[in-house]
């Protein structure tokens, strides 16, 4: 341990003892966290088209069509 990481180690030594009294405690918080299950929320669910906020209708748009190639002049 150098001088410049001692005072942040000694730091958090300080807060984790003042708030949980010792380290085993606190690992065992820890563990506690860790071993909860994670919390599953639903998908997004998209609404459907329409209601109060929809978008005004799309304009129409022609289908893309593929062109012959120009010819040569010449």
């Amino acid at each position: 341990m150098t001088d410049l990481m001692g005072s942040t180690v000694q730091e958090l030594l300080a807060q984790v003892l003042a708030r949980y009294g010792s380290i085993d405690v606190f690992i065992a918080r820890l563990h506690v966290l860790l071993d909860t299950p994670t919390v599953e929320h639903p998908a997004a669910v998209v609404p459907a088209a329409g209601g109060r906020h929809r978008l005004a209708e799309p304009t129409r748009r022609r289908p893309m069509t593929i062109a012959a190639p120009p010819r040569p002049s010449g």
